[in-house]
């Protein structure tokens, strides 16, 4: 683990949080924060108003001289107040509950809305990828904590400075005594906040590590492998050798913490005997009543608990800031964004002329170098080549997904990084080798193809029929389109891999695009269906441009054109017959085992 000393600046960076946490929960309901704060104040201030009326109440029993009905009167505030505090309590409780959903449901809200407007590239980066994971699965409790922790200072504050007060009015250097320790006892209390501040800041990659560990021993998609290769011991050591260090990092805190505590427990607890025995000793000379005596010694186990109260929601925030600093700077992450003014794409896509592509993921290794090609209405066009020659990259490019970096792509004539990317998205389907399986319904899964006819339903059951997807009819021939799919709610209807391929096929033609993309659409099919898929893409994008990547060569024979890549370049182009005389790297995967040939 790296042990890197945070400093000075990072304490203060971490501070600097504090007022924007505020901002950033003030600005989720505006009325409902300040409501809260302003119970929150008048919360802290009954605990000393019911003192004083007891301190009176007491005082004008022991005085027989003081009328009964004053006496009477004294008690009927007492209980009215008590009463007030206790329904103001519940208010508070019940409005701070409602804002803690308000607040998650907004925050996640702004975490997802900025996670649409990242490139495909900001989550392909580790490091973007492990905050979003680390910020979604701590935004349910952590800005309310800290929410709570702020609320909680500023109402311990008003109680703790109006004791103080009561016992001012007394006696000004006992009270200020009485503040001297809770004071001094909070810079060494932050000092410890600063230590485990530390901890959390250099363990940060390695909690990340445990994250993953339990994901991979908790999810489905990895226990048939980790099941069969016996990884579970080894994943568990791994897991619990990160997290015995956790433990004894959080242990050598919780030892200092507590020995903290013991110290200032003991000198609160002398500073306090000190006072009461002052105040019993006034009362025994005649100086205060006894109504006095009782009103100072609470007002001191008042200033005592609501200091200690302080000191922990300050360490409380403290220690938060470091997500809350980490939620800003993804919040406030700049995606480059093109201020010009694009053409919205009204025509279909008829053809798309690439010139001398290139495009790296680290600025170093060229992915794609100098590809040139021409794709024209109609024609359908196979790529292959073997694994990591950058055919995927490529269409990820001219689906838009990643930004074009050196060279030029002209779609019917004009340069797409003029046009609005949105309406360029609209003209083209894609399918792509990690599709999603929605665990939604079986109208969603199809409909998201095309949003605008998602309740098109003789639209969709024309599409299901044409993709002859029989698994999915009921007995008497129909389809149920709210049928569930997947495992992951009630009801749901399982696939195999082939059928959710087939449902995300489905979803691809639904749209009326001018443009297809398949990325391996046969990687999971039997040698049937991969023919039925081959020959319903041919028959769906007749008269559009079609490009498919396959590792099989039996159905890149069935295209227009074949392009054959090897290490981002393009080193072949023909028909099948004209490749294996003229391209090696293509001859080389026509004699691979994993090309063989099928009869199709």
């Amino acid at each position: 683990m790296n042990n890197k000393k945070v400093g000075f600046k990072e304490v203060w960076r971490a501070l600097k949080q504090i007022p924007k946490t505020i901002t950033i929960i003030r600005k989720v309901d505006k009325k409902g924060f300040t409501l809260i704060v302003m119970l929150s104040m008048i919360a802290g201030a009954f605990p000393v108003i019911t003192l004083v009326l007891s301190q009176e109440l007491i005082n004008s029993i022991v005085k027989k001289s003081s009328p009964l009905r004053y006496t009477i009167i004294l008690f009927t505030i007492y209980i009215i107040v008590s009463f007030l505090g206790s329904i103001l309590g519940e208010a508070k409780d019940y409005i701070e509950s409602k804002f803690q959903y308000v607040l998650q449901y907004k925050l996640n809200y702004l975490i997802m809305d900025k996670c649409t407007k990242l490139t495909l590239k900001d989550f392909e980066t580790p490091a973007m990828y492990d905050k979003i994971e680390k910020i979604t699965g701590e935004v349910a409790y952590k800005p309310y904590q800290i929410m709570i922790a702020i609320i909680g200072i500023i109402t311990s504050v008003v109680t703790m400075l109006s004791s103080a007060f009561l016992l001012f009015a007394w006696n000004p250097y006992i009270s200020m005594l009485l503040l001297v320790v809770p004071i001094i006892s909070m810079l060494y209390y932050l000092k410890i906040g600063q230590q485990e501040f530390e901890i959390m800041w250099n363990r940060a990659k390695d909690e990340r590590k445990t994250w993953y560990l339990t994901y991979l021993l908790t999810h489905d998609f990895s226990f048939k492998e980790i099941s069969l290769l016996d990884l579970k011991d080894y994943f568990l050591k791994k897991y619990w050798s990160i997290s015995a260090l956790f433990i004894r990092q959080n242990t050598s805190i919780l030892k200092r913490k507590t020995l903290f505590n013991i110290l200032y427990e003991l000198s609160i607890q002398i500073v306090s005997a000190i006072i009461i025995g002052v105040a019993i000793m006034s009362a025994y000379v005649g100086e205060i009543l006894v109504g006095n005596v009782m009103s100072y010694i609470r007002s001191v186990g008042l200033v005592q608990t609501n200091s200690q109260a302080i000191m922990s929601n300050i360490y409380t925030v403290y220690s938060s800031t470091l997500y809350m600093d980490m939620l800003f700077q993804f919040l406030n992450y700049c995606v480059k964004e093109d201020s010009s003014e694009k053409i919205v794409m009204k025509e279909p896509i008829n053809k798309i002329d690439i010139k001398e592509l290139s495009f790296s993921y680290n600025g170093k290794t060229k992915v794609l170098d100098k590809i040139n090609l021409t794709l024209v209405q109609g024609e359908k066009v196979a790529l292959v080549g073997p694994n990591g020659s950058g055919k995927s990259t490529f269409l990820k490019i001219l689906a838009g997904l990643y930004n074009i970096e050196e060279g030029e792509i002209l779609i019917n004539g004009r340069s797409l990084i003029d046009l609005d990317i949105r309406s360029y998205r609209s003209k083209m389907s894609v399918l792509f080798q990690d599709f999603v399986k929605y665990e939604l319904s079986l109208r969603e899964n199809i409909g998201f193809g095309d949003i605008q006819n998602l309740n098109n339903d003789e639209k969709m059951v024309q599409m299901l029929h044409k993709l002859q997807t029989k698994f999915l009819q009921t007995d008497n021939g129909s389809y149920n389109l709210d049928l569930q799919l997947g495992n992951w709610f009630e009801d749901g209807c399982q696939l195999s891999q082939g059928q959710w391929q087939k449902i995300a096929l489905g979803r691809v033609y639904f749209r009326d695009a001018s443009f297809y993309i398949l990325d391996e659409p046969n990687a999971a099919l039997d040698t049937v269906s991969e023919r039925e898929v081959f020959e319903k893409f041919f028959e769906l994008s007749k008269d559009k441009i079609g490009v498919f990547i396959s590792h099989r060569l039996n159905a890149a024979k069935m295209a227009d054109k074949i392009i054959v890549m090897d290490q981002g370049k393009i080193v072949g182009i023909g028909k099948h017959d004209e490749l294996l005389r003229n391209c090696m790297t293509y001859q080389k995967l026509y004699k691979a085992e994993s090309y063989e040939r099928e009869d199709m």
